[in-house]
């Protein structure tokens, strides 16, 4: 294998390119495109009130922002994507983070600096009217509610079939925010001791997750059933993990699925275990619903701020462990650098185009992140210029942990573990974040095996294995509870415009519908199981139709300001394309799966999916109406430095 497979060349040429494109394109649409302006006074001095507008330091806010808009999607949808070969893959994070994703993000901000910090629906209703404005508030609802009910389904798998270890660590961190905030607004202590105390506890309690793992599956099993499955701990085969046996109930399940092939007399026992696992994962689900709604009414700076802060150390911690363990393993890339079509057609799976550019979202471009960006960065910005480093410096920071996820299901992984995960279509969704823990946890051990006796190298994998679980779902529970705050506020906005004031100002009325909203997705089912693919690439579509709409204000705002537009317009053009192409297939599925089956769950997605299609259209539509009203407004006047 030559040069190009091997995964330390692969990362030291994606972190070259990506600093030459923040020096290069990122100073050149800061400078020419945006034109930021330090003289300019930000809503963060401008609005300053301690509490939401606080002007500060970018090095801080990098982290905060960062926090917010990297969850579990950077990871799931580059854990998909592997399945068509890693080249096509690492090539859309790298074109997409850094000319699509990168200027979005920088766009959105600069457009909410410029506005009074206002919400990317605010931004719609100024920039091109208020018909548009009701439109992307609706568009948003039910992005941030699939994407939220998708963070919560896979939460949910995780706890219930990957590692019930991060159970304990996950639920910890957040008392230990709630510490934190207490410590910090109200006794007052200094961030590098808080800090300390907060990392510290954090890894006290992953360790302490080994040793106490939840499996709360056996809770639904009877006394009998459970010592019928703790009896056979002495076959070699029965699953374990660092020396505790039968917490994970997938392979649990699938153990005795493999058992009663062969003795009939196991049958019974199999299928009350896949009662029990489900019963499981759903009561994890209501589990996590109830926590988002809790989380979404508590005031930031007791749970929503630190767990920001504590995690985004979680993350750096992480990225720093993976680029090391490929320095130091330099391992090669022996997997399918492009899966043909005619292979991914004969397993029933979806075209490489243009399903690539909907399942890595997050890590190439993103919807969300103007939800971010606008209304909540905006109002921190101490300097205009401080968005070049927090707008496109982010994204690009979450291309390069796309693409570590990328090595670690591909270079990470054993031939057999490889074809395992990917050697078919079928219920990817449920695999693929296993596919990145088992990856990552081999990549990130490798530098620690020599200080171990080979005796406890697999209890050393295990350990790193439930580390990354342990960011993973910190990291999706942190944006499951901005993202139902988020959604929250939604609420609040489209209630008002609609005159439902008992919706609009009472928080947690809004909180419920945003949580109830959330629900219907994570806990939907199809012919029976977990709608996880399904939703993921329905989720894909919605986030990149928001990301080209938001591409589409930012356009119209450009152009009444007489900058060029050219370089937000055709990645607005490109997201447009593919997201028509794929959602028009979608939508075919939808309703043969429905007259197929009469199956309900893909009856509403195919309503739900077409409301969104006709809403983009509509707003399109105004858009354009838009630019000829400014193009009239214009003729021959001086550009203003905002828009009339």
């Amino acid at each position: 294998m030559s040069i190009f497979h091997n995964a330390l060349a692969v990362t030291i040429f994606f972190l070259c390119s990506l600093y030459i494109a923040y020096k290069v394109y990122g100073s050149f649409l800061s400078r020419k495109v945006f034109g930021f302006d330090d003289r300019r006074t930000t809503p963060a001095h401008e609005f300053k009130d301690g509490i939401d507008f606080v002007p500060t330091h970018p090095g801080i806010l990098f982290g905060h922002h960062f926090a917010s808009i990297a969850g579990l999607g950077p990871i799931i949808g580059p854990a998909i994507a592997v399945y068509w070969g890693w080249v096509p893959a690492i090539l859309w994070v790298l074109i997409g983070s850094v000319l699509i994703g990168g200027v979005h993000d920088m766009a959105a901000l600069f457009a909410s600096v410029r506005h009074k910090a206002h919400t990317i629906g605010d931004l719609t209703n100024e920039i091109i009217g208020p018909r548009a404005r009701l439109l992307f508030l609706v568009i948003i609802f039910f992005l941030l509610a699939l994407a939220m009910g998708v963070f919560a389904l896979n939460m949910a798998t995780l706890f219930t079939d990957l590692s019930p270890q991060a159970v304990v660590p996950t639920f910890a961190l957040i008392f230990i925010a709630m510490l934190i905030g207490t410590l910090v607004y109200k006794a007052n202590w200094r961030l590098g001791r808080i800090t300390i105390v907060g990392v510290g506890l954090m890894i006290v309690t992953t360790y302490l997750g080994l040793r106490v793992p939840v499996p709360l599956y056996q809770a639904f099993l009877s006394a009998d059933e459970v010592k019928a499955a703790i009896a056979t701990s002495d076959d070699p085969e029965f699953p374990s993990t660092y020396g505790v046996r039968g917490t994970r109930a997938g392979t649990v399940l699938e153990y005795f699925k493999k058992k009663a092939a062969t003795d009939p007399s196991l049958e019974h026992l199999a299928d009350d275990i896949a009662q029990a696992r489900n019963r499981s994962q759903d009561t994890w689900t209501y589990t996590l619903l109830l926590y988002a709604f809790i989380a979404s009414v508590l005031p930031v700076w007791f749970l929503l701020q630190p767990r920001d802060y504590i995690n985004s150390f979680q993350l750096y911690i992480g990225l720093v462990l993976l680029i090391l363990g490929i320095l130091i393993w330099r391992p090669m890339i022996d997997t399918p650098a492009f899966r043909p079509l005619a292979s991914a057609a004969g397993d029933n799976a979806p075209p490489v185009l243009p399903f690539l550019f909907i399942t890595i979202a997050c890590g190439a471009v993103s919807g969300f992140h103007n939800l971010v960006s606008s209304g909540t960065t905006a109002r921190q910005i101490r300097r205009e210029s401080d968005a070049q480093r927090i707008g496109y410096g982010a994204m690009l920071t979450e291309g390069l942990l796309a693409v570590l996820v990328i090595l670690a299901c591909t270079a990470g992984l054993s031939k057999g573990d490889y074809q395992a995960q990917y050697g078919h279509w079928a219920g990817l969704g449920d695999r693929a974040l296993g596919a990145f823990l088992l990856g990552a946890s081999q990549v990130i051990a490798r530098p620690f095996l020599w200080m171990f006796d080979p005796s406890r190298h697999a209890a050393v994998t295990t350990f790193c294995l439930n580390f990354v679980a342990v960011v993973v779902v910190s990291f999706a529970m942190t944006t499951l509870d901005s993202g139902t705050r988020l959604l929250r506020y939604n609420a609040e906005e489209i209630a008002r415009l609609a005159n439902m004031q008992w919706l609009g100002r009472n928080r947690y009325a809004s909180s419920f519908v945003a949580v109830v909203a959330i629900g219907y997705f994570a806990l939907m089912k199809i012919d029976g199981k977990s709608a996880g693919l399904v939703l993921w690439q329905l989720f894909g579509t919605s986030n990149q139709l928001l990301a080209a709409l938001g591409l589409l204000v930012a356009s119209i705002y450009l152009y009444k300001l007489r900058r060029p537009v050219i370089y937000t317009l055709l990645p607005m053009l490109v997201m447009m394309i593919t997201v028509s192409w794929s959602m028009t297939i979608k939508l075919g599925d939808y309703y043969r799966v429905w007259r197929a089956s009469g199956d309900h769950a893909s009856l509403s997605l195919l309503i739900i999916g077409a409301i969104l299609a006709l809403m983009s259209v509509w707003m399109v539509i105004e858009a354009i109406a838009a630019f000829f009203r400014a193009r009239e407004r214009f003729a021959g006047k001086t550009a203003p430095s905002q828009p009339e």
